[in-house]
């Protein structure tokens, strides 16, 4: 380890030696002998730009004897951001709407005014009251007589209350006009007998519809 070590340091030590003699010789040579410097002009311009250059210099306003050096990008001028921009011709469509489909419209009721009651000079005037209703559209469902359904056709018919029985006597299938309806009595109601309410007539649905809560019996 240790001969390794002294022949690295005598190996140093002779580099080094050896580089100090060749910069001495160097600069012994470079002093010792003139050296003749030639002066070099390097031209940053050529061409027509030399030329015009080495021309006399003119004011404003006055054209330059020597051609102008053009410069100038070749290709083509950027076009402007806000230059109206051409736009697709707009193609005219005819669009058809549909038709709306007309409601259907129910059909005309046609009541019993046609053919007036004979009657015989009785009347009586008093509240109505309704039952014999199969629509839910027009309120509650209620029953009917038996032989009398609520039907699609106007079903004319009616229970006589207490007040008009007594008055009539032998009611039942008889026809009354009722505000101008001739309705069939073909059925009876208690109607409230005695109380303030009382009804003189229980309508069907068909024929309180027209005629309403108060009424005029004629036979």
């Amino acid at each position: 380890m240790r001969v390794q070590l002294a022949l690295s340091v005598a190996l140093i030590l002779l580099i080094i030696g050896t580089a100090s003699s060749a910069t001495a010789t160097e600069t012994s040579s470079t002093t010792s002998s003139d050296l003749a410097l030639t002066p070099i002009t390097l031209s940053l311009i050529s061409g027509d730009a030399e030329a015009a250059a080495g021309g006399p210099i003119t004011g404003p306003g006055s054209a330059s004897a020597a051609a102008a050096s053009i410069l100038e990008d070749p290709g083509a001028p950027p076009v402007p951001a806000n230059a109206r921009r051409v736009q697709p011709v707009a193609e005219r469509v005819t669009v058809a709407k549909p038709k709306p489909k007309p409601k259907p419209r129910p059909k005309a009721t046609h009541h019993a005014r046609s053919a007036p009651v004979r009657t015989t000079g009785h009347v009586l005037r008093g509240a109505a009251s309704w039952y014999c209703n199969s629509d839910r559209s027009r309120g509650p469902i209620s029953a009917c007589h038996y032989a009398y359904p609520d039907t699609g056709a106007f079903n004319a018919y009616a229970a006589a209350g207490p007040r008009l029985r007594a008055a009539m006597g032998s009611w039942r299938g008889r026809i009354v006009s009722v505000d101008g309806l001739r309705v069939k009595l073909v059925d009876w109601c208690q109607c409230y007998k005695g109380q303030s309410n009382e009804k003189l007539i229980d309508l069907y649905r068909d024929v309180y519809g027209v005629v309403g809560g108060s009424v005029t019996i004629r036979w």
